[in-house]
C-alpha cells in the first residue's frame, strides 16, 4: 500500500518521495512516506485524493491532520493506520527533517514509473457569430 500511495503521489507531481520502515521502532505505524509539494493548494488537494482513494480500497477511514491543513499549511499529514504520509512544502521538509530524525530505518526502494503523458485534445474557444471575436480573419479583412 505505501508503494500504491508514493505511486499516486509522484503521478500527481509530488517530488522527492521517499518511504521510511518505521516498523521496528514504532507500533503505531509501519510506514512513513514523505513526499515533497510545490505549495500547500497541491498538499491539499492530494491529501483529499488519498483520503478518498484509501477510503475506497478499505472501506475505512481515519484521516489525521492535525490542524495543519489550513491556506498556509506547509506541512499536511494523513494517517492511514499503518502508514502514515507526509506531505511538505519545500523548506518545512528541511526544517523538520524526517529523513535525519529516522536515519537509522530501511527505506522501501521507490522509483516512480513513467507516466504515459495526457493526450492533448483540440479545446476549441466559442465564437461569437456576428462580432468576429474569435473568428480567423479572411485574408481580405
Amino acid at each position: 500500500m505505501a508503494l500504491l500511495i508514493a505511486q499516486r503521489l509522484s503521478e500527481k507531481q509530488a517530488t522527492d518521495i521517499v518511504i521510511l520502515d518505521v516498523s521496528g521502532p514504532l507500533v503505531i505505524a509501519d510506514y512513513f512516506v514523505v513526499a515533497t509539494v510545490r505549495s500547500p493548494r497541491q498538499g491539499q488537494s492530494l491529501a483529499k485524493e488519498l483520503d478518498l482513494e484509501h477510503k475506497a480500497l478499505r472501506q475505512t477511514r481515519r484521516r489525521n491532520t492535525g490542524g495543519m491543513e489550513t491556506a498556509e499549511s506547509n506541512w499536511v499529514l494523513l494517517d492511514f493506520d499503518d502508514i502514515v504520509v507526509h506531505l511538505f512544502l519545500p523548506e518545512a521538509r528541511a526544517y523538520y527533517g524526517l529523513e535525519t530524525l529516522w536515519a537509522d530505518v530501511p527505506r522501501l526502494p521507490f522509483t516512480p514509473t513513467a507516466t504515459e503523458p495526457a493526450v492533448q485534445t483540440e479545446v476549441r474557444q466559442p465564437t461569437l457569430d456576428g462580432f468576429g471575436a474569435f473568428q480567423p480573419r479572411d485574408e481580405h479583412g
